[in-house]
């Protein structure tokens, strides 16, 4: 999924909940954020699927469960489109078990409801400039999910194959910087972080950065500011969660 959108356009997003009271209330809300266009709203995943090939919208807020059904089966329905929409899930559970679903099957951010709009507009600039976002109360949890699920399949190999450059990315994602953030860092564009990123999942085998940062450390990568004895792995535990953090 692209999510990309030219500087100054006003984003379009659709809503997907089969509360429709709560949907078109929410839409209404976000109507009035500057740099919002069209927010149109679905009661199901079947008509979420016609408004989407209809409106083509930049993002799809989405419930996880909807009528029933785990809301993440429409992402693949998504991913077909011939822009794909950017997917944040808001939703009132904070399972890890639902977060990584969510992740896995293509969504880039996770919002409990009940957070503040401000904080679902932060998820929305994140994923639209690439990056991954998790309501802070949930990323531990999720972390350690990955970690212990991950403990079976172990392979720091992918580390050893990436380049000066690309294990530098690396260890500013596993530090919690977000890509302007590591753009800086590095004196590199946005873009170069861009391609970096996409080849560091690929190497790891991960299709979100929130897993490929939990890869990361489980084979002993540190955060760029980290220094490690000689002879130590580089790695420590997340500063911050990924993505911008939540307006008080």
């Amino acid at each position: 999924m692209t999510g990309n959108r030219s500087p100054g356009r006003q984003i379009s997003l659709l809503i997907v909940d089969d509360h429709r009271m709560f949907a078109e209330v929410l839409a209404m809300r976000l109507q009035r954020e500057r740099g919002v266009g069209k927010v149109g709203s679905a009661f199901g995943l079947d008509e979420a699927r016609v408004l989407a090939r209809q409106q083509q919208p930049d993002v799809v807020v989405l419930d996880y469960n909807v009528d029933g059904q785990a809301g993440s089966r429409l992402i693949a329905d998504l991913r077909e489109l011939p822009d794909p929409p950017q997917v944040v899930m808001l939703s009132a559970s904070e399972a890890a078990a639902d977060i990584i679903d969510s992740l896995e099957c293509g969504a880039a951010a996770w919002v409990v409801k009940g957070s503040q709009v401000d904080e679902l507009m932060s998820a929305v600039d994140v994923v639209l400039q690439g990056g991954t976002y998790l309501h802070p109360t949930t990323v531990r949890s999720v972390i350690d999910a990955l970690l212990e699920r991950g403990g079976a399949r172990r392979a720091p190999t992918f580390v050893d194959d990436l380049s000066v450059r690309q294990e530098e990315v690396l260890r500013c994602l596993v530090a919690g910087l977000n890509r302007a953030e590591i753009a800086r860092r590095l004196f590199i564009s946005p873009n170069t972080v861009r391609t970096h990123v996409q080849h560091l999942l690929q190497a790891a085998g991960e299709h979100s950065t929130l897993a490929l940062v939990a890869r990361a450390r489980q084979t002993g990568v540190r955060g760029i500011d980290d220094q490690a004895a000689p002879g130590r792995p580089l790695g420590r535990p997340l500063g911050r969660p990924l993505g911008r953090p939540s307006s008080p």
